[in-house]
């Protein structure tokens, strides 16, 4: 079997996707390093600067991955600059608690399309490319996020008791889901060259059905 040269032209529909999860990735890094100084103390500060370093680790991974391939990597994520900006604004956190909840619905709205549509597959003629589409997630584990997990879910099992904050938090929990809803379609209709490289033979129905349910476990986690 022949092996890929790893410095052979990236397809345009894996450069489109890949400057999509990476654009999300650094939205995502702004995010974090700005929701750092709502913490409370230093152990929430490094929590979420710890998830802002993975997530600009992963977009470091898809710079080389392209730049490899002869791609820029701010010439593959210029086209989705408006959507995830406009996103990001939306859905910025005004308090710890919105943080909090934000950043443990977590992912990026590129990397949760991808999942949700099945369009990273075991047996991609290109692993290394597989693997950054399904971004950060794949090595949050060693990189000590599944402790944030734990750690969120104890501090805003905390802001619960206060019923107020409670019924603030779910609020907030839903407009999440609908503005990445929202963001989704926005993308897709946008772009459908990479729409359709991206859904193939799923639908959109389905693919926003997925995606609904992988928020609404996350928020069910935090009691949301």
């Amino acid at each position: 079997m022949t092996e890929p040269d790893p410095g052979a032209a990236a397809p345009a529909a894996s450069v489109d996707l890949l400057g999509a999860v990476a654009y999300g990735a650094l939205t995502a890094f702004t995010r974090l390093a700005a929701d750092a100084a709502l913490a409370p103390d230093l152990t929430g500060r490094a929590e979420m600067a710890a998830l802002a370093a993975v997530e600009m680790a992963h977009v470091e991974r898809v710079r080389a991955h392209l730049a490899a391939r002869g791609v820029d990597l701010v010439t593959a994520m210029a086209p989705f600059a408006a959507v995830l900006d406009a996103f990001a604004a939306r859905t910025a956190s005004r308090d710890w608690g919105e943080a909090l909840v934000g950043a443990f619905v977590g992912g990026t709205l590129a990397v949760d399309l991808v999942a949700a549509t099945g369009a990273v597959r075991g047996d991609s003629e290109d692993g290394e490319a597989a693997e950054l589409l399904r971004g950060p997630d794949v090595g949050r584990e060693a990189a000590g996020e599944s402790g944030f997990d734990a750690f969120a879910e104890q501090a805003v099992a905390e802001l619960l008791a206060d019923e107020r904050a409670r019924a603030t938090l779910a609020l907030w929990g839903r407009r999440l889901l609908g503005e990445t809803l929202a963001a989704a379609a926005e993308a897709l209709d946008e772009h459908p060259a990479t729409s359709a490289a991206l859904l193939g033979g799923t639908s959109r129905g389905a693919v926003f059905k997925a995606l609904k349910s992988r928020h609404s476990r996350r928020l069910h986690a935090l009691g949301l």
